[in-house]
């Protein structure tokens, strides 16, 4: 998962452009993220449990990716964004997509230029007539100026 990650795992849809910062407001380099996933609403056979999962993963932010990543190069084309803000230390949108009936919400905040955290909350209904809701948490930081062998165009699954 790419950068929603700084999301993701990045993320989802929209045709509306809005301002990035010109200047990155975070280092340069390799960079680490926790994501915790947690998902309800589907149904499990009686007495079975959705296990929720956390992935980590290493990947190397670079001017080129972080203009990619967060802009519109990402977003998948059934999908929208509103209410998209960047606002000092924080960027935040909802969205809504088609494939999945799928609407949410996503928040992150750099702490510094070394750090964030992210949230994001999504309801999908897939058309059976029941709802599952999707939350994550994202907990990101920087490691090292240098990405060594973590390539800007794939990130890296660590243990």
């Amino acid at each position: 998962m790419k950068t929603l990650l700084l999301v993701g795992t990045g993320l989802v849809g929209g045709a509306m452009m809005f301002q990035l910062p010109a200047t990155p407001p975070m280092k340069m380099g390799l960079w680490e993220s926790t994501m915790s996933t947690k998902m309800s609403g589907v149904d499990l056979p009686p007495g079975m449990t959705l296990p929720n999962t956390t992935i980590k993963t290493r990947y190397c932010m670079t001017p080129e990716n972080y203009a990619k990543n967060l802009g519109a190069g990402q977003r998948q084309k059934d999908c929208t964004r509103t209410n998209e803000a960047w606002t000092g230390n924080r960027y935040s949108f909802d969205m809504a997509c088609k494939t999945g009936n799928t609407t949410g919400h996503f928040d992150m905040t750099l702490d510094s230029k070394e750090s964030g955290h992210a949230v994001m909350h999504m309801n999908m209904n897939p058309g059976s007539g029941r709802t599952m809701q999707m939350d994550m948490t994202i907990d990101s930081h920087f490691v090292s100026s240098d990405c060594g062998s973590v390539s800007p165009d794939k990130p890296e699954m660590i243990r």
